[in-house]
């Protein structure tokens, strides 16, 4: 028996809590930056590919640390998808696993490093349009086909979903 899809609405609730929680580690990031803790200000002059992966050191990897664990936890859900009565299942209804949850939030969080590429190129004047354009297309077409494989398809399955062999749905303790 297939599961039945949730309502988009309830996955836009989840997602937005959770970027609640992606904007407090943003701002608790400038907040520091503005206290003058800039251990990234040593990278001025660093190959972008050095400051890339501090970027990404700093704000992505923690994201995606925090998603998986709280994904592939006993709860199988992060904040969000708790407070919104998701969980992460593998395509079949079982537990995902941990190497599933590990590519789910990796595909989901590649248009934002491919952002980050795209933009330090740009703000320290060293893009290369061979860098900085495919980025960005890559970038905003991934959103774009998550969000319209979401508004489409009939279970709600996201590119990351479709990837990694998982689907949201509610959380069977909850109904």
């Amino acid at each position: 028996m297939a599961a039945q899809a949730i309502p988009r609405a309830r996955r836009l609730v989840a997602l937005g809590w959770d970027y609640l929680l992606i904007v407090g580690w943003l701002v608790l990031l400038a907040g520091l930056y503005l206290l003058g803790l800039r251990p990234l200000y040593g990278l001025i002059d660093a190959p972008l590919v050095v400051a890339d992966l501090a970027i990404t050191g700093v704000s992505v990897l923690p994201v995606w640390i925090y998603l998986v664990v709280t994904e592939a936890g006993t709860a199988r859900a992060t904040w969000g998808k708790r407070r919104a009565g998701l969980v992460v299942t593998a395509v079949g209804g079982g537990r995902p696993g941990p190497v599933r949850i590990m590519v789910r939030n990796a595909v989901k969080l590649l248009p934002w490093q491919l952002a980050h590429i795209a933009v330090l190129r740009l703000w320290t004047g060293q893009g290369d349009s061979v860098v900085v354009v495919p980025a960005l297309v890559l970038c905003y077409g991934l959103v774009g086909a998550t969000v319209a494989l979401m508004l489409l398809r009939g279970d709600r399955a996201a590119l990351h979903d479709l990837v990694a062999g998982t689907r949201v749905l509610g959380n069977p303790i909850d109904r």
